[in-house]
Protein backbone atom coordinates (compact mmCIF):
# COMPACT_ATOMS: atom_id res chain seq x y z
CA UNK A 1 0.00 0.00 0.00
CA UNK A 2 2.73 2.43 -1.03
CA UNK A 3 4.48 3.95 -4.06
CA UNK A 4 5.18 0.62 -5.77
CA UNK A 5 1.51 -0.36 -5.88
CA UNK A 6 0.58 3.15 -6.95
CA UNK A 7 2.85 2.94 -10.00
CA UNK A 8 1.56 -0.57 -10.75
CA UNK A 9 -1.95 0.87 -11.03
CA UNK A 10 -0.84 3.26 -13.75
CA UNK A 11 0.53 0.29 -15.71
CA UNK A 12 -2.86 -1.43 -15.47
CA UNK A 13 -4.54 1.59 -17.03
CA UNK A 14 -1.88 1.80 -19.75
CA UNK A 15 -2.58 -1.86 -20.58
CA UNK A 16 -6.36 -1.32 -20.74
CA UNK A 17 -5.98 1.69 -23.03
CA UNK A 18 -4.10 -0.47 -25.58
CA UNK A 19 -6.88 -3.06 -25.80
CA UNK A 20 -8.98 -2.40 -28.94
CA UNK A 21 -12.23 -3.66 -27.32
CA UNK A 22 -11.96 -1.18 -24.41
CA UNK A 23 -13.45 2.31 -24.61
CA UNK A 24 -10.75 4.19 -22.70
CA UNK A 25 -13.19 7.02 -21.92
CA UNK A 26 -15.47 4.60 -20.02
CA UNK A 27 -13.22 2.91 -17.48
CA UNK A 28 -14.45 2.71 -13.90
CA UNK A 29 -12.62 1.58 -10.78
CA UNK A 30 -14.36 -0.01 -7.78
CA UNK A 31 -12.61 -1.39 -4.71
CA UNK A 32 -12.59 -1.74 -0.97
CA UNK A 33 -9.82 -1.38 1.61
CA UNK A 34 -6.55 -1.52 -0.38
CA UNK A 35 -8.72 -1.68 -3.51
CA UNK A 36 -10.48 1.48 -2.35
CA UNK A 37 -7.09 3.12 -1.95
CA UNK A 38 -6.43 2.37 -5.63
CA UNK A 39 -9.52 4.41 -6.45
CA UNK A 40 -8.21 7.43 -4.53
CA UNK A 41 -4.80 7.01 -6.20
CA UNK A 42 -6.46 6.94 -9.62
CA UNK A 43 -8.15 10.27 -8.91
CA UNK A 44 -5.06 11.92 -7.40
CA UNK A 45 -2.81 10.76 -10.29
CA UNK A 46 -5.22 11.82 -13.08
CA UNK A 47 -5.47 8.29 -14.46
CA UNK A 48 -8.00 7.86 -17.29
CA UNK A 49 -10.88 6.78 -15.04
CA UNK A 50 -14.48 7.85 -15.69
CA UNK A 51 -15.85 7.16 -12.19
CA UNK A 52 -14.60 5.68 -8.90
CA UNK A 53 -16.14 3.84 -5.96
CA UNK A 54 -13.93 3.55 -2.84
CA UNK A 55 -15.08 1.49 0.15
CA UNK A 56 -13.66 1.27 3.72
CA UNK A 57 -10.63 3.51 3.14
CA UNK A 58 -9.55 7.07 3.98
CA UNK A 59 -6.83 9.21 2.33
CA UNK A 60 -4.62 9.51 5.44
CA UNK A 61 -5.08 5.84 6.24
CA UNK A 62 -1.58 5.27 7.67
CA UNK A 63 -1.77 8.24 10.04
CA UNK A 64 -5.30 7.23 11.01
CA UNK A 65 -4.04 3.90 12.38
CA UNK A 66 -1.78 5.74 14.85
CA UNK A 67 -4.23 8.15 16.48
CA UNK A 68 -3.55 9.71 19.91
CA UNK A 69 -0.34 7.75 20.53
CA UNK A 70 -2.08 4.40 20.02
CA UNK A 71 -1.32 1.75 17.43
CA UNK A 72 -4.38 0.02 16.07
CA UNK A 73 -3.93 -3.74 16.42
CA UNK A 74 -4.85 -4.29 12.78
CA UNK A 75 -1.53 -2.64 11.82
CA UNK A 76 0.05 -5.92 12.92
CA UNK A 77 -2.06 -7.80 10.38
CA UNK A 78 -0.73 -5.55 7.60
CA UNK A 79 2.85 -6.22 8.68
CA UNK A 80 2.68 -9.94 9.30
CA UNK A 81 0.07 -11.68 7.13
CA UNK A 82 1.44 -14.37 4.81
CA UNK A 83 -0.72 -14.39 1.69
CA UNK A 84 2.04 -14.77 -0.87
CA UNK A 85 2.73 -11.05 -1.25
CA UNK A 86 6.20 -9.53 -1.38
CA UNK A 87 7.23 -7.12 1.34
CA UNK A 88 9.59 -4.17 1.14
CA UNK A 89 12.58 -4.55 3.55
CA UNK A 90 11.15 -1.67 5.60
CA UNK A 91 8.63 -4.20 6.93
CA UNK A 92 11.27 -5.82 9.17
CA UNK A 93 12.41 -2.44 10.47
CA UNK A 94 8.84 -1.48 11.26
CA UNK A 95 8.30 -4.75 13.11
CA UNK A 96 11.36 -4.08 15.26
CA UNK A 97 10.03 -0.64 16.17
CA UNK A 98 6.70 -2.22 17.09
CA UNK A 99 8.32 -4.84 19.35
CA UNK A 100 10.31 -2.11 21.14
CA UNK A 101 7.26 0.21 21.44
CA UNK A 102 9.26 2.86 19.60
CA UNK A 103 6.16 4.77 18.54
CA UNK A 104 7.90 7.84 17.12
CA UNK A 105 10.21 5.88 14.82
CA UNK A 106 7.39 3.61 13.73
CA UNK A 107 5.14 6.56 12.87
CA UNK A 108 7.89 8.34 10.93
CA UNK A 109 8.69 5.35 8.73
CA UNK A 110 5.20 3.88 8.42
CA UNK A 111 3.31 7.01 7.38
CA UNK A 112 5.90 8.21 4.87
CA UNK A 113 4.65 7.87 1.25
CA UNK A 114 1.52 6.01 2.38
CA UNK A 115 -0.91 8.82 3.17
CA UNK A 116 -2.42 10.52 0.11
CA UNK A 117 -1.77 14.23 -0.28
CA UNK A 118 -5.35 15.54 -0.07
CA UNK A 119 -4.42 18.84 -1.71
CA UNK A 120 -3.53 16.74 -4.74
CA UNK A 121 -6.64 14.56 -4.41
CA UNK A 122 -9.28 17.18 -3.65
CA UNK A 123 -8.41 19.45 -6.61
CA UNK A 124 -9.62 16.77 -9.05
CA UNK A 125 -13.15 16.36 -10.45
CA UNK A 126 -13.54 12.65 -11.29
CA UNK A 127 -16.96 11.41 -9.98
CA UNK A 128 -16.26 9.78 -6.61
CA UNK A 129 -18.56 7.51 -4.58
CA UNK A 130 -17.19 6.76 -1.12
CA UNK A 131 -18.40 4.35 1.55
CA UNK A 132 -17.22 4.55 5.16
CA UNK A 133 -18.05 2.35 8.15
CA UNK A 134 -18.48 3.55 11.74
CA UNK A 135 -17.13 0.34 13.32
CA UNK A 136 -14.21 -0.17 10.90
CA UNK A 137 -11.29 -1.79 12.75
CA UNK A 138 -8.76 -0.49 10.21
CA UNK A 139 -9.71 3.01 9.07
CA UNK A 140 -12.07 5.34 10.94
CA UNK A 141 -14.60 7.60 9.26
CA UNK A 142 -13.50 11.10 10.35
CA UNK A 143 -10.64 11.60 7.89
CA UNK A 144 -12.74 10.20 5.06
CA UNK A 145 -15.63 12.54 5.86
CA UNK A 146 -13.40 15.63 5.90
CA UNK A 147 -11.68 14.69 2.64
CA UNK A 148 -15.05 14.02 1.03
CA UNK A 149 -16.39 17.43 2.09
CA UNK A 150 -13.29 19.12 0.62
CA UNK A 151 -13.44 17.20 -2.67
CA UNK A 152 -14.27 19.38 -5.69
CA UNK A 153 -15.79 16.82 -8.04
CA UNK A 154 -19.17 15.10 -8.36
CA UNK A 155 -19.53 13.01 -5.23
CA UNK A 156 -21.75 10.88 -2.99
CA UNK A 157 -21.06 9.46 0.49
CA UNK A 158 -22.45 6.50 2.46
CA UNK A 159 -21.77 6.19 6.21
CA UNK A 160 -22.89 3.01 7.95
CA UNK A 161 -21.91 -0.61 8.31
CA UNK A 162 -20.52 -3.70 6.50
CA UNK A 163 -16.78 -4.15 6.15
CA UNK A 164 -13.59 -4.47 8.26
CA UNK A 165 -15.46 -6.20 11.13
CA UNK A 166 -18.42 -3.81 11.33
CA UNK A 167 -21.93 -5.22 11.81
CA UNK A 168 -23.19 -7.51 9.06
CA UNK A 169 -26.66 -6.30 8.06
CA UNK A 170 -28.26 -7.59 4.88
CA UNK A 171 -30.36 -4.50 4.19
CA UNK A 172 -27.23 -2.29 4.26
CA UNK A 173 -25.32 -4.75 2.07
CA UNK A 174 -28.06 -4.67 -0.55
CA UNK A 175 -28.32 -0.87 -0.45
CA UNK A 176 -24.57 -0.42 -0.96
CA UNK A 177 -24.48 -2.96 -3.79
CA UNK A 178 -27.34 -1.11 -5.47
CA UNK A 179 -25.83 2.36 -5.14
CA UNK A 180 -22.44 1.20 -6.50
CA UNK A 181 -24.16 -0.46 -9.48
CA UNK A 182 -26.26 2.64 -10.20
CA UNK A 183 -23.17 4.87 -9.89
CA UNK A 184 -21.32 3.04 -12.65
CA UNK A 185 -24.43 2.55 -14.78
CA UNK A 186 -24.88 6.32 -14.79
CA UNK A 187 -21.31 7.27 -15.66
CA UNK A 188 -20.21 4.29 -17.78
CA UNK A 189 -23.47 3.25 -19.47
CA UNK A 190 -25.22 6.64 -19.54
CA UNK A 191 -28.30 5.30 -17.72
CA UNK A 192 -30.39 8.21 -16.48
CA UNK A 193 -31.28 6.60 -13.14
CA UNK A 194 -31.57 9.80 -11.07
CA UNK A 195 -28.71 8.99 -8.72
CA UNK A 196 -27.35 12.55 -8.83
CA UNK A 197 -30.78 13.95 -7.91
CA UNK A 198 -30.67 12.19 -4.53
CA UNK A 199 -29.12 13.73 -1.38
CA UNK A 200 -25.33 13.59 -1.30
CA UNK A 201 -25.15 12.04 2.18
CA UNK A 202 -26.67 8.72 3.24
CA UNK A 203 -26.01 7.40 6.73
CA UNK A 204 -27.22 4.55 8.91
CA UNK A 205 -27.28 4.52 12.71
CA UNK A 206 -27.16 1.54 15.04
CA UNK A 207 -29.75 0.88 17.75
CA UNK A 208 -31.28 -1.87 19.85
CA UNK A 209 -32.43 -4.60 19.60
CA UNK A 210 -29.31 -6.62 18.87
CA UNK A 211 -29.56 -9.99 17.13
CA UNK A 212 -28.14 -13.32 18.31
CA UNK A 213 -24.93 -12.76 16.30
CA UNK A 214 -24.18 -9.57 18.23
CA UNK A 215 -25.18 -7.12 15.51
CA UNK A 216 -27.30 -4.02 16.15
CA UNK A 217 -30.37 -3.09 14.17
CA UNK A 218 -29.64 -0.28 11.68
CA UNK A 219 -31.82 2.53 10.29
CA UNK A 220 -30.85 4.51 7.17
CA UNK A 221 -31.43 8.22 6.50
CA UNK A 222 -30.39 10.80 3.90
CA UNK A 223 -29.10 14.35 4.42
CA UNK A 224 -28.29 17.32 2.20
CA UNK A 225 -25.38 18.44 4.40
CA UNK A 226 -22.99 17.02 6.97
CA UNK A 227 -23.17 17.02 9.89
CA UNK A 228 -26.98 17.10 10.03
CA UNK A 229 -28.37 20.34 11.51
CA UNK A 230 -29.56 20.18 15.11
CA UNK A 231 -26.58 18.48 16.75
CA UNK A 232 -25.80 19.66 20.28
CA UNK A 233 -22.62 18.93 22.23
CA UNK A 234 -23.41 17.36 25.63
CA UNK A 235 -20.82 16.87 28.35
CA UNK A 236 -21.05 13.87 30.69
CA UNK A 237 -18.96 14.59 33.83
CA UNK A 238 -17.21 11.89 35.84
CA UNK A 239 -18.35 11.81 39.47
CA UNK A 240 -18.15 9.68 42.60
CA UNK A 241 -20.29 6.56 43.14
CA UNK A 242 -19.67 5.61 39.48
CA UNK A 243 -21.97 8.39 38.31
CA UNK A 244 -21.99 10.23 34.98
CA UNK A 245 -23.62 13.66 35.41
CA UNK A 246 -24.64 16.62 33.24
CA UNK A 247 -22.75 19.06 35.48
CA UNK A 248 -19.55 18.83 37.52
CA UNK A 249 -19.74 18.43 41.29
CA UNK A 250 -18.50 21.07 43.75
CA UNK A 251 -15.97 18.71 45.34
CA UNK A 252 -13.04 16.96 43.64
CA UNK A 253 -12.96 13.18 43.19
CA UNK A 254 -9.92 11.15 42.20
CA UNK A 255 -9.82 7.89 40.23
CA UNK A 256 -6.67 5.86 39.55
CA UNK A 257 -6.24 3.61 36.52
CA UNK A 258 -3.31 1.17 36.54
CA UNK A 259 -1.60 -0.75 33.75
CA UNK A 260 -0.37 -3.57 35.97
CA UNK A 261 2.39 -5.30 33.99
CA UNK A 262 3.20 -8.23 36.28
CA UNK A 263 6.00 -10.07 34.47
CA UNK A 264 8.73 -8.60 32.23
CA UNK A 265 9.26 -12.16 30.97
CA UNK A 266 5.86 -11.92 29.29
CA UNK A 267 6.85 -9.87 26.24
CA UNK A 268 5.14 -8.35 23.23
CA UNK A 269 6.34 -11.32 21.13
CA UNK A 270 4.67 -13.88 23.37
CA UNK A 271 1.47 -11.88 23.63
CA UNK A 272 1.35 -11.41 19.85
CA UNK A 273 1.65 -15.17 19.28
CA UNK A 274 -1.23 -15.67 21.74
CA UNK A 275 -3.33 -13.02 20.02
CA UNK A 276 -3.20 -10.68 23.06
CA UNK A 277 -5.79 -12.85 24.80
CA UNK A 278 -6.17 -15.98 26.84
CA UNK A 279 -5.64 -16.79 30.53
CA UNK A 280 -1.94 -15.92 30.64
CA UNK A 281 -2.44 -12.52 29.02
CA UNK A 282 -5.40 -11.73 31.31
CA UNK A 283 -3.38 -12.62 34.43
CA UNK A 284 -0.05 -10.99 33.57
CA UNK A 285 -1.49 -7.84 31.96
CA UNK A 286 -4.93 -7.53 33.59
CA UNK A 287 -7.59 -5.15 32.40
CA UNK A 288 -8.71 -2.53 34.92
CA UNK A 289 -11.94 -0.61 34.41
CA UNK A 290 -13.43 2.55 35.92
CA UNK A 291 -17.17 2.72 35.17
CA UNK A 292 -19.44 5.76 35.13
CA UNK A 293 -23.15 5.52 34.29
CA UNK A 294 -25.71 8.23 33.53
CA UNK A 295 -29.24 8.42 34.94
CA UNK A 296 -31.99 6.86 32.87
CA UNK A 297 -32.76 8.53 29.51
CA UNK A 298 -36.39 9.47 29.16
CA UNK A 299 -36.42 9.79 25.34
CA UNK A 300 -34.59 8.65 22.21
CA UNK A 301 -31.11 10.18 22.03
CA UNK A 302 -29.23 10.02 18.71
CA UNK A 303 -25.44 10.33 18.76
CA UNK A 304 -23.90 11.48 15.45
CA UNK A 305 -20.19 12.36 15.23
CA UNK A 306 -16.97 11.97 17.18
CA UNK A 307 -16.88 11.66 20.99
CA UNK A 308 -14.33 13.77 22.86
CA UNK A 309 -12.51 13.14 26.12
CA UNK A 310 -11.21 15.84 28.44
CA UNK A 311 -9.50 14.56 31.58
CA UNK A 312 -7.29 16.19 34.19
CA UNK A 313 -4.54 13.65 34.85
CA UNK A 314 -1.47 13.22 37.04
CA UNK A 315 1.05 10.43 36.44
CA UNK A 316 4.47 9.44 37.74
CA UNK A 317 5.29 7.69 34.46
CA UNK A 318 6.46 8.95 31.07
CA UNK A 319 3.81 6.92 29.25
CA UNK A 320 0.50 5.31 30.17
CA UNK A 321 -2.71 4.08 28.45
CA UNK A 322 -6.12 5.65 29.07
CA UNK A 323 -8.92 4.46 26.81
CA UNK A 324 -12.65 5.29 27.00
CA UNK A 325 -15.36 2.86 25.92
CA UNK A 326 -18.96 3.99 25.40
CA UNK A 327 -21.84 1.61 26.10
CA UNK A 328 -25.62 1.63 26.14
CA UNK A 329 -27.06 -0.07 29.25
CA UNK A 330 -30.68 -1.21 28.91
CA UNK A 331 -33.33 -1.50 31.63
CA UNK A 332 -32.19 -5.06 32.48
CA UNK A 333 -28.62 -3.81 33.08
CA UNK A 334 -27.31 -5.49 29.93
CA UNK A 335 -24.59 -3.37 28.33
CA UNK A 336 -23.88 -2.99 24.61
CA UNK A 337 -20.61 -1.60 23.30
CA UNK A 338 -21.02 1.36 20.91
CA UNK A 339 -17.58 2.89 20.21
CA UNK A 340 -14.40 4.24 21.79
CA UNK A 341 -11.72 6.87 22.38
CA UNK A 342 -8.12 5.66 22.39
CA UNK A 343 -5.20 7.44 24.04
CA UNK A 344 -1.68 6.49 25.11
CA UNK A 345 0.40 9.25 26.69
CA UNK A 346 3.88 9.53 25.16
CA UNK A 347 6.70 11.73 26.53
CA UNK A 348 4.71 12.64 29.65
CA UNK A 349 6.76 14.51 32.25
CA UNK A 350 6.70 12.17 35.27
CA UNK A 351 5.13 13.45 38.51
CA UNK A 352 3.30 16.24 36.69
CA UNK A 353 -0.35 17.01 35.98
CA UNK A 354 -1.86 17.99 32.67
CA UNK A 355 -5.12 18.08 30.77
CA UNK A 356 -5.77 15.44 28.11
CA UNK A 357 -8.11 16.50 25.29
CA UNK A 358 -8.55 13.96 22.48
CA UNK A 359 -11.18 12.90 19.96
CA UNK A 360 -12.51 9.38 19.52
CA UNK A 361 -14.06 7.38 16.72
CA UNK A 362 -17.06 8.83 14.90
CA UNK A 363 -20.32 6.93 15.15
CA UNK A 364 -24.09 7.19 14.73
CA UNK A 365 -26.15 5.39 17.38
CA UNK A 366 -29.60 5.87 18.91
CA UNK A 367 -29.92 5.32 22.67
CA UNK A 368 -33.38 4.08 23.63
CA UNK A 369 -35.69 5.49 26.33
CA UNK A 370 -35.15 3.68 29.62
CA UNK A 371 -31.47 3.04 28.80
CA UNK A 372 -28.42 4.72 30.34
CA UNK A 373 -25.08 5.79 28.87
CA UNK A 374 -22.01 4.17 30.41
CA UNK A 375 -18.41 5.30 30.06
CA UNK A 376 -15.70 2.81 30.97
CA UNK A 377 -12.10 4.01 31.29
CA UNK A 378 -9.61 1.19 30.85
CA UNK A 379 -5.95 0.37 30.27
CA UNK A 380 -6.72 -2.34 27.70
CA UNK A 381 -9.40 -1.68 25.09
CA UNK A 382 -11.24 -5.01 25.10
CA UNK A 383 -15.05 -4.95 25.04
CA UNK A 384 -18.02 -7.32 25.36
CA UNK A 385 -18.75 -7.05 21.61
CA UNK A 386 -19.11 -10.52 20.09
CA UNK A 387 -17.15 -9.51 16.99
CA UNK A 388 -13.45 -9.16 18.06
CA UNK A 389 -14.37 -7.90 21.52
CA UNK A 390 -11.98 -10.35 23.16
CA UNK A 391 -9.03 -8.79 21.28
CA UNK A 392 -7.66 -5.33 22.15
CA UNK A 393 -8.50 -2.66 19.58
CA UNK A 394 -5.08 -1.03 20.04
CA UNK A 395 -1.76 -2.67 20.94
CA UNK A 396 -1.44 -2.97 24.74
CA UNK A 397 1.42 -1.31 26.60
CA UNK A 398 3.97 -3.68 28.16
CA UNK A 399 5.11 -1.44 31.01
CA UNK A 400 4.06 -0.70 34.58
CA UNK A 401 2.19 2.62 34.67
CA UNK A 402 -0.71 4.40 36.32
CA UNK A 403 -2.65 7.63 35.97
CA UNK A 404 -4.84 9.49 38.48
CA UNK A 405 -7.84 11.38 37.11
CA UNK A 406 -9.20 14.43 38.92
CA UNK A 407 -12.88 15.28 38.51
CA UNK A 408 -14.86 18.17 39.98
CA UNK A 409 -15.72 21.82 39.59
CA UNK A 410 -12.07 22.91 39.53
CA UNK A 411 -11.08 19.92 37.34
CA UNK A 412 -14.07 19.23 35.04
CA UNK A 413 -13.26 15.83 33.54
CA UNK A 414 -15.85 14.66 31.04
CA UNK A 415 -16.77 12.77 27.89
CA UNK A 416 -18.54 14.89 25.25
CA UNK A 417 -21.03 13.40 22.80
CA UNK A 418 -22.59 15.16 19.79
CA UNK A 419 -26.30 14.42 20.25
CA UNK A 420 -28.95 15.09 17.62
CA UNK A 421 -32.39 16.51 18.26
CA UNK A 422 -31.90 16.98 22.01
CA UNK A 423 -33.75 20.16 22.91
CA UNK A 424 -34.00 21.96 26.24
CA UNK A 425 -32.04 21.32 29.40
CA UNK A 426 -30.35 18.21 30.68
CA UNK A 427 -33.24 17.79 33.11
CA UNK A 428 -35.56 17.29 30.12
CA UNK A 429 -33.28 14.63 28.66
CA UNK A 430 -32.96 12.36 31.68
CA UNK A 431 -35.22 11.19 34.44
CA UNK A 432 -34.22 13.13 37.56
CA UNK A 433 -32.27 11.26 40.23
CA UNK A 434 -34.76 10.56 43.02
CA UNK A 435 -34.06 12.15 46.41
CA UNK A 436 -35.88 9.46 48.37
CA UNK A 437 -37.00 5.88 47.96
CA UNK A 438 -40.50 5.53 46.51
CA UNK A 439 -42.98 2.70 46.68
CA UNK A 440 -42.48 0.16 43.96
CA UNK A 441 -45.04 0.48 41.16
CA UNK A 442 -46.11 -1.47 38.09
CA UNK A 443 -48.18 -1.13 34.93
CA UNK A 444 -50.56 -2.41 33.79
CA UNK A 445 -52.23 -3.72 36.94
CA UNK A 446 -54.26 -5.94 36.60
CA UNK A 447 -52.23 -7.57 33.82
CA UNK A 448 -52.12 -10.60 31.53
CA UNK A 449 -49.55 -12.10 31.25
CA UNK A 450 -46.80 -9.46 31.65
CA UNK A 451 -46.35 -6.26 33.61
CA UNK A 452 -43.61 -3.64 33.91
CA UNK A 453 -42.22 -2.93 37.39
CA UNK A 454 -40.88 0.57 38.11
CA UNK A 455 -38.67 1.68 41.01
CA UNK A 456 -36.35 4.56 41.99
CA UNK A 457 -33.15 4.67 44.04
CA UNK A 458 -31.23 7.84 45.07
CA UNK A 459 -27.87 6.26 45.91
CA UNK A 460 -25.71 3.49 44.54
CA UNK A 461 -27.25 0.35 46.02
CA UNK A 462 -27.61 -3.39 45.86
CA UNK A 463 -31.12 -4.13 44.59
CA UNK A 464 -32.96 -7.45 45.00
CA UNK A 465 -36.48 -7.83 43.58
CA UNK A 466 -38.56 -11.00 43.94
CA UNK A 467 -42.18 -12.16 43.59
CA UNK A 468 -44.09 -14.08 46.28
CA UNK A 469 -47.57 -15.66 46.43
CA UNK A 470 -50.32 -14.93 48.98
CA UNK A 471 -48.87 -17.56 51.33
CA UNK A 472 -45.55 -15.72 51.39
CA UNK A 473 -43.87 -18.44 49.35
CA UNK A 474 -41.06 -17.46 47.00
CA UNK A 475 -42.12 -17.53 43.31
CA UNK A 476 -39.35 -15.92 41.27
CA UNK A 477 -36.31 -13.63 41.59
CA UNK A 478 -36.40 -10.78 39.06
CA UNK A 479 -33.06 -9.04 39.68
CA UNK A 480 -30.13 -8.97 42.08
CA UNK A 481 -27.63 -6.31 40.92
CA UNK A 482 -25.83 -3.11 41.89
CA UNK A 483 -27.55 0.03 40.57
CA UNK A 484 -26.48 3.65 40.29
CA UNK A 485 -29.03 6.37 41.20
CA UNK A 486 -31.96 6.60 38.81
CA UNK A 487 -35.33 5.32 37.71
CA UNK A 488 -35.53 1.73 36.48
CA UNK A 489 -37.99 -0.58 34.78
CA UNK A 490 -38.07 -4.35 34.35
CA UNK A 491 -40.67 -6.65 32.83
CA UNK A 492 -42.15 -9.68 34.59
CA UNK A 493 -43.82 -12.32 32.43
CA UNK A 494 -46.18 -14.48 34.50
CA UNK A 495 -47.34 -16.54 31.56
CA UNK A 496 -46.66 -19.86 33.33
CA UNK A 497 -48.51 -18.92 36.55
CA UNK A 498 -52.22 -19.17 37.46
CA UNK A 499 -54.45 -16.14 37.95
CA UNK A 500 -54.37 -14.54 41.35
CA UNK A 501 -52.72 -12.04 43.65
CA UNK A 502 -48.94 -11.85 43.89
CA UNK A 503 -46.60 -9.57 45.81
CA UNK A 504 -43.48 -7.95 44.40
CA UNK A 505 -40.90 -7.04 47.03
CA UNK A 506 -37.89 -4.80 46.50
CA UNK A 507 -34.98 -4.92 48.94
CA UNK A 508 -32.46 -2.09 48.63
CA UNK A 509 -29.14 -1.85 50.49
CA UNK A 510 -27.15 1.38 49.87
CA UNK A 511 -23.51 0.39 49.37
CA UNK A 512 -22.05 2.97 51.77
CA UNK A 513 -24.35 2.12 54.72
CA UNK A 514 -25.72 -0.90 56.58
CA UNK A 515 -29.30 0.34 56.10
CA UNK A 516 -31.78 -1.97 54.36
CA UNK A 517 -34.99 -0.59 52.80
CA UNK A 518 -37.89 -2.70 51.56
CA UNK A 519 -41.15 -1.98 49.75
CA UNK A 520 -43.95 -4.24 48.54
CA UNK A 521 -46.39 -3.91 45.64
CA UNK A 522 -49.54 -6.06 45.12
CA UNK A 523 -49.84 -7.47 41.60
CA UNK A 524 -53.09 -8.84 40.14
CA UNK A 525 -52.82 -11.42 37.34
CA UNK A 526 -56.16 -11.91 35.52
CA UNK A 527 -56.58 -14.51 32.78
Amino acid sequence: MSVKERSDLEEVFNFLKMMPEVDSTKIGLSGGSQGGLHGLWAIADDLPVCAVSSDVIVPHWASDMLVNGSVRRTVLLLLQHNLGVRFDPIRDTLWSYMREDNFDAFAEHFVKERDIDTSQLNSKTIPSLRLLKWQDHYFTAADGIQSFKDYGGIKKLYLGTRGHFSDVVNSERLYQSDIVTRWFNYFLRDQQNGILDEPIYTYAYSHLPMDSLGYFSWTRKQELAWPPPGIELRKFYLASDSMLLFSSTSHTDTFTLTNNYLSPAYTFDTAYIEGFKGPRFDILLPKQTLSFTSPVLREDVLWIGAPKMKLFVQSNNDKFPLHAQIYEVDSTDQKYFINRINFIARHWSPRTSNCIEVEGIEHAHKFSPGSRIRIELTNIDKTNRIMLGDSPFVVPMFAQASATIYAGESHPSYIELPLFGVLGSAEQLIDPVPTSYVTINNYPNPFNPATTIVYNIPKQSRVFIAVYNTLGQFVQALTDVNKVPGKYELKWDAGALPSGIYFCRITVKPLETSQIITSVRKLLLLR
